[in-house]
């Protein structure tokens, strides 16, 4: 019996910012959930990795080894996160910036580069065409001001502290750490078994599990757009605007006609752009917005997304792999060598990918969702071998049969205002389609019912219209927690927000023969040379076919069929998960990229030669 141990330690610096001082004004978002938010970001010093290993041989002979090992191993935090968080909290500096100056038709006033001088732009809601000039001269004139202000320090827009927001086109569009930041870490354990069935032939069992914890999460602290928050004089106020546009003197006037602002009667859109909607709406885009209706916690400041050390992700698989090597099987063949692995694998998390920047589900429960992510592959078969031939050639094979991968089942946004009454279905903020609103911002809510990655697991494409009614039946015509907020508030009628459509849609039916995401299947091979001059000059030329039989294959990661339901009113899309039927588009298809990790690209022939010294 053999044990290792040890213990390791480690502590990364310029990985957090903990450099910076304490921003007081982020003081400011704290709340009855969190507290101290302006502290300076914690910098791990204490981060051990013990790890114990014990490999036992019980027949004492060789054939037969039995091993298990557990360890703590910490991740290296990628720069991008720094980089998204450093720019919100220097007040001055040199900074690449793009400074807004409509959003959506309304102008945004700031002061140039450097100076105090203000401005207010003109142009916004006009035909481009008709403004251009103007826009070239305020671009020029921003220019020169910033050039003018040379290698010196000037005011920070993004500053959170200026912008009282981080993200969004009117914030910073970034996202700070939280001050409690911890490193990423994973627990990895396995045992298994090894065993030397025949002479050249070995059996490999293992069991892995490896559980990582404190990856990155953002939640919105000031959680804008929560149905929790409802602010009733601010609703008042927006419902009053929106009938005074229409020209009528109450809710059921301007559901039955809205004069005042277009043909035909008033819908909810017309009620948010008044202001009953959310600070991540098209009227703030994440800004502090005082007058909206669900402003967040604290209305006279925007949407504060923190990452915040609190993902969690599970791997477990069970690993086996058949390996044997032959010493002249044959005339002609010096050497065979030849294997075949299986892997049963889950691999669940709160996000399809556990780096970057990733937005919880639920600002209000960000553990509510776990569940698949997007490189989750139940079934893993792979099998090939090495043939050495005389004259120094060789010959390689190797096949690869992976299940498809998982997506997540959300409702179709309608891209107009008032989100958050038709496709939050949490109530928390998210879900309203506003992509100021993390990194899932341009999506609906997770379809009730199901969990993060459940099409292709729990959700077959066979079953898929199962779900769908299922969500039919019990939650499409209700309002959303924020459109019950109004109606607890005595503010509007189940019957009005129905009219107004301001409810949950029903989802369109799959298509027959509706098809689910893609296995990836693909054969390499390659033929080589080796011709050795003198003892440490090697030379290999070769040739090498990757995808040899060209299989057709869909749903690479990052751009697998889409799991966005397309609703009632609206076309169905082809390449998603309720409108592709029979065969899925080639805009699916794996394609060559940049040829780095292209497996299951179209048939790609490689000429080599490699000279080693």
């Amino acid at each position: 019996m053999t044990v290792t141990y040890g213990l390791r330690y480690v502590r990364d610096t310029g990985r957090s910012d903990s450099d910076l001082p304490p921003i007081p004004f982020l003081n400011r978002f704290n709340n009855q959930f969190y507290s101290g938010l302006g502290n300076r970001v914690n910098n791990p010093n204490t981060n051990f990795a013990p790890q114990l290993g014990v490999a036992w041989d019980p027949t004492k002979n060789g054939s037969t080894v039995i091993r298990a090992g557990i360890g703590l191993f910490y991740e290296n935090a990628i720069w991008n996160n720094v980089l998204f968080d450093r720019p919100v909290r220097l007040s001055m500096g040199r900074f690449l910036a793009t400074q807004p100056a409509c959003v959506n038709g309304a102008p945004i006033a700031f002061a140039l580069p450097g100076t105090n001088t203000p401005v207010n732009p003109t142009f916004c809601g006009q035909p481009i065409g008709q403004v251009q000039s103007q826009i070239a001269s305020l671009q020029a004139q921003y220019q020169a001001a910033a050039a003018a202000g040379g290698n010196g320090l000037a005011p920070n827009p993004s500053f959170i502290a200026t912008a009282k927001a981080d993200t969004g086109p009117n914030g910073s569009g970034t996202d700070l750490f939280f001050p409690g930041y911890r490193t990423p870490r994973s627990v990895q354990m396995n045992i298994g078994a090894q065993h030397e069935i025949h002479k050249g032939v070995v059996l490999t069992a293992d069991y892995l599990r490896n559980v990582s914890t404190h990856t990155l999460l953002a939640i919105d602290t000031n959680h804008v757009g929560d149905a929790r928050f409802l602010n009733v004089p601010n609703a008042k106020a927006a419902i009053a605007k929106t009938l005074t546009a229409c020209g009528v003197g109450s809710i059921d006037a301007a559901i039955a006609a809205c004069p005042g602002l277009h043909p035909g009667p008033a819908t909810i859109a017309d009620f948010a752009m008044a202001g009953l909607d959310s600070g991540y709406s098209a009227i703030a885009g994440g800004a502090p917005c005082p007058t909206c209706a669900f402003p967040g916690i604290t209305p006279n400041l925007g949407g504060n997304q923190m990452l915040f050390p609190i993902g969690r992700s599970v791997y477990n698989g069970l690993q086996i792999s058949l390996k044997q090597d032959v010493q002249s099987p044959f005339t002609a063949v010096h050497s065979l060598n030849l294997q075949v692995s299986y892997a049963l694998s889950r691999y669940i998390s709160q996000a399809q990918d556990g780096d970057f920047i990733n937005s919880a589900w639920s600002y209000a429960d960000p553990s509510r969702y776990i569940g698949p992510n997007g490189l989750d592959r139940t079934h893993q078969l792979s099998f090939g071998g090495t043939v050495e031939f005389p004259k120094a050639v060789r010959l390689n094979l190797i096949s690869h049969f992976y299940s498809p991968l998982a997506q997540n089942l959300t409702i179709a946004t309608t891209g107009a205002p008032g989100g958050i009454f038709v496709t939050d279905a949490l109530g928390d903020g998210t879900g309203d389609g506003n992509l100021p609103n993390g990194s899932n911002g341009a999506l609906g809510s997770i379809v009730p019912g199901t969990n993060i990655g459940s099409f292709g697991r729990d959700v077959s494409a066979a079953d898929i219209n199962r779900v769908i009614s299922n969500y039919n039946n019990n939650f499409a015509g209700k309002p959303t927690p924020a459109g019950q907020a109004l109606i607890n508030a005595g503010l509007f009628t189940n019957q009005q927000l129905i009219s107004l459509g301001a409810v949950m849609p029903q989802i369109n039916p799959a298509p027959a023969g509706q098809v689910g995401n893609g296995w990836l299947h693909a054969t390499d091979m390659s033929l080589n040379w080796v011709y050795k001059f003198k003892e440490r000059v090697t030379l290999q030329p070769g040739v090498s076919f990757f995808n040899l039989l060209n299989f057709a294959n869909y749903d690479p990661p990052k751009n697998i069929m889409s799991g966005v339901l397309s609703t009632v009113g609206t076309t169905p899309v082809i390449g998603s998960a309720n409108g592709t039927a029979g065969k899925q588009p080639d805009s699916l298809r794996v394609g060559l990229g940049s040829g780095v990790f292209g497996l299951g690209s179209p048939r790609v022939i490689e000429f080599n030669l490699k000279l080693t010294f």
